[in-house]
């Protein structure tokens, strides 16, 4: 057998491992390995406090704020800290117009710039709850989120809670193709969850033990680097299903890709930041998960053109043929997709064929820059 084939051939079977092979391998072992769970009636509820980092939020803050103001938590247990990063619009009018209706709610300023890492350190400082929890501005947010992530922080070895992230505005075609890439991610996350080996989470909503948080170094993303910690320190990373909030996604090719490009440059360094966790003699089942869900997820481009060229020149021998044009006829299915999004058009099965594509562009694309060590710190 010919080098070609052999590349050929190990680039597949990590390809078909990453995306189905290991999905599978992790919600066995859930089913098989899933932890008991372990609650201890808490004598009072823990203070919480709700961080809400922001950047010239004028037009979010007022119902970010109305939300954080209808949570079902005790009154007396709740703070609320809207931490500025250098606001130039009239977010700070609103928020103070807000403090005066509702002493609960607290603002920090930065004059300068420091990133969206920097202004929740800042924040966190400042904060006096037993909990932290960090929210985005444009993050809506039910009632009853907060009250259900804060019972699970009733199990003892459980650090961090982060919720489900639904996204809204089902009706654009970008994003029904990364709902299914979405639906697949929280698949993942909830199998990982129950088998206690969680190491991520969404930064739209995570709530954190106070002891357990440390500085966010400003490179890196929180919804990355918090979940490492809280494992390096040997707690427990939960995926709450029933709590959700709501988000948006970028409407438009370009957004989704600048934002796959910034999450797969600050995740990847972020991830090989804390290497410990990647040693399988110390978190066997949670390197694994890292290796298989993260880096490898985050390799797949690459692989993918090797698969490509190793499979063009075996076609030119004679060889495989069938799988070939199997794999150009899926690349040109991603290129209709593309066409009929751009049109703003029904892109019907083309459309999930351009997502996976349009994904694994933002993977090269962002591990590119976290090659050439680019710094990202914009929110």
């Amino acid at each position: 057998m010919t080098t070609a084939y052999w590349i050929f051939v190990i680039s597949s079977a990590i390809v078909l491992y990453a995306w189905i092979g290991y999905p599978l391998l992790v919600s066995m072992l859930a089913l098989l390995l899933a932890r008991k769970r372990t609650f201890l009636e808490p004598a009072s509820d823990p203070v919480v406090s709700i961080i809400i980092p922001v950047h010239n939020e004028e037009l979010k803050i007022a119902a970010k704020l109305d939300d954080c103001l209808e949570l079902l938590y005790p009154y007396e247990r709740l703070e609320i800290i809207v931490a500025s990063d250098g606001s130039t619009d009239r977010t700070d009018e609103i928020v103070r117009h807000l403090i005066a209706r509702d002493s609960r709610i607290r603002w920090l300023h930065s004059e300068r710039r420091v990133g969206k890492s920097g202004i929740q350190n800042l924040a966190a400082g400042h904060a006096r709850g037993d909990l932290l929890f960090f929210t985005d501005a444009n993050t809506a947010m039910p009632p009853g989120v907060l009250r259900r992530l804060v019972d699970r922080m009733s199990e003892p070895e459980v650090g961090l809670v982060t919720a489900t992230v639904l996204f809204g505005y089902p009706e654009d075609v970008v994003e029904k193709g990364q709902g299914f890439y979405w639906r697949y991610e929280l698949f993942l996350r909830s199998a990982e969850s129950d088998l206690g080996i969680l190491a991520t989470g969404s930064g739209q909503a995570l709530l954190v033990r106070r002891e357990l948080f440390r500085p966010l170094p400003t490179c890196y993303g929180d919804d990355c680097i918090m979940p490492l910690d809280v494992r390096l320190q040997g707690y427990r990373v939960l995926q709450h299903e029933e709590a959700t909030v709501f988000d948006e996604m970028p409407h438009s090719i370009e957004g989704e890709l600048r934002a796959r490009i910034r999450m797969t440059a600050r995740n990847w360094t972020g991830t090989l930041s804390r290497h410990a966790l990647l040693n399988p003699l110390r978190f066997p089942l949670t390197a694994l998960g890292l290796v298989s869900h993260k880096l490898l997820r985050w390799l797949t481009p690459f692989f993918l053109t090797l698969i490509l060229l190793c499979n063009t020149w075996l076609a030119l021998e004679g060889r495989f043929f069938a799988l070939w044009s199997l794999q150009i006829g899926f690349y040109f299915c991603a290129c209709v997709g593309w066409l009929l999004t751009r049109k703003q058009r029904p892109a019907w099965v083309f459309g999930y064929a351009f997502s996976f594509c349009l994904a694994n562009l933002g993977f090269f694309l962002g591990m590119l820059k976290a090659f050439r060590s680019q710094r990202i710190i914009a929110y």
